[in-house]
């Protein structure tokens, strides 16, 4: 976990595409906050200023560090990516969808 500065462990979809995820900001001692919604915006904005962020699922007895993120350009918008080479449980598309779990707001 020491290259990482932030890890994703779930996202939000809308029909098309992700459009929030879960953020879990890397603290000093190395442990994980509990994680945020962040808007898709938020991390392509973090990745521009250098920061590095990598998926990460549960297994347990612990977190298991998937594949690095990224973003491409596509016709004037700008989206998230990790890179397809890695394992499905990996991938952005395959992380917990969020939208299903409830939040406590009604």
């Amino acid at each position: 976990m020491n290259e990482f500065n932030y890890f994703i462990s779930g996202v939000w979809k809308d029909s098309e595409r992700i459009t929030h995820v879960m953020l879990h900001k890397k603290q000093p001692d190395g442990s994980l906050n509990c994680g945020i919604k962040a808007s898709e915006k938020h991390v392509v904005e973090l990745l521009k200023k250098g920061e590095r962020v990598c998926t990460i699922t549960w297994k347990y007895p612990g977190w298991y560090i998937g594949a690095e993120v990224d973003y491409i350009e596509s016709d004037k918008n700008e989206f998230l990516r990790t890179d397809r080479n890695d394992t499905a449980i990996d991938n952005l598309d395959n992380l917990i969808s969020m939208k299903n779990i409830h939040n406590g707001q009604k």
